[in-house]
């Protein structure tokens, strides 16, 4: 039974590599990423809860967050286009591709991972975990350590990132 289950999975990534692109398979791999991500946090998705904020820009915010987190999506899907016609190397902005990728998480109630968010950057890790260490000393992302597996670090926006992007977002028409 393991060796047919082996098989078949060997023949699904023969196809994958035949009919898909090299970004597609990028995406699946994110994808999966968070998914690991979601398990180690024991994710059950967004719970209805009271909380009660003072009315300001935190709280509106939150309240619009899977529609500003749909644009996001549309600005880091679309940063990532710009690959096809101009080389990577010269477009590059690490530390705003972690804060849209954070800001869209944020939307869904999780927390990012290091290792996600350095994947997320689309830079050498080294690179991106300096970027994570500027943005917590500018006090936009916080670090925590999952409960489950002292190993596994998560970053998340503070109110000052959700904030910060969220405003951008609803400038962008």
């Amino acid at each position: 039974m393991d060796n047919m289950l082996q098989k078949d999975g060997q023949a699904l990534l023969a196809g994958l590599a035949e009919s898909w692109k090299p970004e597609d398979i990028r995406n699946l791999a994110n994808t999966l990423l968070h998914l690991a991500d979601s398990l180690d946090q024991d994710w059950q998705g967004p719970q209805a809860r009271s909380i009660f904020r003072w009315h300001n820009s935190l709280s509106r915010i939150e309240r619009n967050a899977i529609n500003l987190a749909m644009k996001a999506k549309l600005i880091y899907d679309g940063r990532r286009k710009r690959r096809e016609y101009i080389s990577p190397e010269l477009l590059g902005e690490p530390a705003w591709d972690m804060l849209l990728e954070l800001f869209m998480q944020f939307a869904g109630g999780a927390k990012v991972s290091t290792t996600s968010l350095c994947i997320a950057s689309d830079c050498p890790s080294t690179t991106a975990l300096r970027y994570i260490s500027q943005l917590e000393q500018s006090g936009y992302v916080k670090r925590s350590t999952s409960g489950y597996d002292r190993r596994v670090n998560f970053v998340e926006l503070t109110d000052k990132g959700v904030v910060s992007v969220g405003q951008y977002l609803e400038q962008r028409s």
